[in-house]
């Protein structure tokens, strides 16, 4: 475990050196200390105006999305593949594996949805677990390099583009998934084009 105490940073910033016993036969368990859901569940004070005033229904409705929900759901039952393409923050990203899902896509499989970056698929997770008022890895959850926060009751997955390539080794056809949504492909990454191939 890294601790600035006794390093010159440490020292400049008054943090004192703790005396640690070095016992070997211990175990360690480093991947509960990674565990960043944890840390997410905490509320914070930054929550706009907006936020504060109106329901999470009325947030949903009130994002550009929602306008042409219909609309996409009955374009997505026609297609196989589509490409959507929306302003930032229009909602893409947290509603689209909403409405699948209640549309029922997840009666077959679950929703998997790839993020260029860890941090973006944890905290979009987050919000949208909280969009459905459940609980972090249980219906909504994420799996990132060296964490997984699914469960056998997750529906809708966020993940890295190279975790949902990594299952593709085990499970070509990724046949746990009734869809994939592959987000922000536009930042054109070997991971996103060896799946979309």
């Amino acid at each position: 475990k890294f601790e600035l105490g006794g390093i010159k940073l440490g020292n400049i910033l008054g943090i004192k050196c703790h005396d640690q016993k070095n016992d070997q036969s211990e175990d360690i368990d480093y991947k509960k200390s990674q565990k960043f859901a944890e840390h997410m569940q905490d509320k914070t004070d930054t929550i706009s105006d907006f936020t504060r005033k109106r329901t999470i229904d009325e947030q949903r409705k009130f994002l550009p999305i929602y306008a042409i929900r219909d609309n996409l759901l009955k374009i997505i039952n026609e297609n196989n593949i589509i490409i959507c393409v929306g302003e930032t923050g229009s909602g893409k990203t947290t509603q689209m594996t909403q409405y699948l899902h209640e549309s029922g896509y997840t009666k077959s499989g679950m929703i998997g949805c790839t993020q260029p970056y860890c941090v973006v698929a944890m905290s979009v997770a987050k919000r949208v677990s909280e969009e459905m008022q459940c609980k972090l890895g249980n219906e909504v959850g994420y799996t990132i390099r060296f964490e997984d926060c699914t469960s056998e009751k997750t529906i809708i997955k966020y993940m890295t583009d190279g975790i949902l390539l990594r299952e593709t080794l085990t499970n070509p056809d990724l046949n746990r998934y009734s869809a994939v949504i592959m987000d922000e492909t536009h930042e054109c990454s070997l991971n996103t084009d060896i799946l979309f191939g």
